[in-house]
């Protein structure tokens, strides 16, 4: 698990720049507010069919992490398993990317 990431997830959705589930997630990727998408280890291979499917021509990345549903609920302090997540903030998005790939 990415302490790192956790955090960063904690805060944003805090001040009110993420986007939780596949229905909220979708919706803010088609009207274009979406930044980073980040899907769970372990979501489902049709959740995440569909969510690239719809990102194809936006220019927001979609990212499989190696976190899974019940590290996405912990961090940002759910009782409902979370599959995918997305900010609208490039700031968020831009650090949550780093802490991704280091």
């Amino acid at each position: 698990m990415n302490n790192k990431l956790c955090g960063l997830l904690g805060i944003a959705r805090r001040s009110g720049h993420i986007f939780i589930g596949f229905d909220a997630v979708r919706a803010a990727l088609l009207a274009g507010k979406t930044q980073l998408i980040l899907l769970a280890s372990d979501c489902s291979p049709k959740t995440e069919k569909e969510l690239r499917f719809a990102a194809e021509d936006k220019t927001c990345p979609v990212v499989k992490v190696e976190m899974d549903k019940d590290a996405f609920t912990a961090a940002l302090g759910m009782q409902k398993p979370v599959a995918v997540i997305a900010t609208d903030d490039r700031g968020f998005a831009t650090a949550m990317m780093k802490t991704i790939t280091t």
